[in-house]
């Protein structure tokens, strides 16, 4: 926090203000790296043991893992971002859901470690699958691939990760936005919210377009927010097209939630 606000208060000058998110790269970016490398070395210790001695399931101990990954990495960049505290409502999250978040950064899917829930099935594009080592990690989770895979299976994972009182986390948009609203929303997580009559539980996160936006490659201070809107049930819902329905009243919501925060 000291140095995110000696960024935005001191600095004075164009030079200043390079000079100090030059060396916040070269801090943050190593320290970043190591810790994904010693996680991944940490990984198979953590693994056996709770694995085998605590006795969780696969999918549900490599989540667990990567919220805790992620928790780490909140640490590190805390030197130089601002992650609002939250105290979040338990209403807000129901035994199981489908967490539904605005896109505006490839740090947004590392923001989610400020969810106060760690069983988390992510819906993800095929792209990340074919990373070396993340796919691993992806696969052992259970993720979604939703460019590839059937929706019968996708509803059939879905299902086993909701009945273990688990959620299953899409970004709507399918990509990074670049504008303060949010742009068009695919329907997958609303007519899954629909099919398995789940609640739907709306995320809004701001602050990470200015950590690293879509086309840049460095990154900069930030203050990141998160609030949880409450809970939306598909079954309040009628006619053949609820889903449509679901997902136009959700977005209009995020918008009016983000457009406020953006103004704070």
């Amino acid at each position: 926090m000291v140095l995110y606000n000696f960024y935005t208060h001191t600095l004075q000058n164009k030079f200043s203000t390079s000079v100090f998110i030059i060396l916040m790269n070269l801090v943050l970016l190593p320290l970043i790296l190591l810790w994904t490398v010693v996680g991944i070395g940490l990984f198979p210790m953590g693994f056996l043991f709770m694995k085998f001695i605590q006795g969780m399931s696969t999918q549900y101990l490599t989540r667990k893992c990567i919220w805790i990954y992620g928790r780490v990495w909140q640490f590190l960049t805390g030197f130089f971002v601002i992650f609002d505290p939250l105290e979040f409502d338990p209403d807000l999250f129901p035994e199981s859901g489908i967490i539904v978040v605005n896109h505006r950064s490839f740090f947004d899917t590392y923001c989610m470690n400020m969810l106060p829930v760690s069983d988390v099935c992510f819906a993800v594009r095929d792209w990340p699958f074919k990373i070396p080592v993340y796919n691993l990690f992806m696969k052992l989770s259970g993720y979604l691939n939703i460019e590839k895979f059937s929706w019968e299976k996708s509803i059939a994972t879905s299902k086993e990760t909701l009945q273990d009182k688990g959620y299953v986390l899409f970004f709507p948009e399918g990509h990074r936005s670049t504008s303060p609203e949010t742009t068009h929303f695919y329907s997958g997580a609303f007519k899954l919210a629909v099919e398995t009559n789940t609640p739907v539980i709306p995320v809004c996160l701001t602050g990470t377009q200015d950590l690293l936006p879509r086309g840049r490659f460095y990154i900069t201070p930030a203050r990141v927010k998160m609030r949880v809107l409450a809970p939306v049930f598909p079954d309040k819902f009628q006619g053949t097209m609820k889903h449509q329905t679901l997902k136009k009243q959700i977005k209009q919501q995020m918008n009016e939630q983000l457009t406020q925060m953006d103004n704070q």
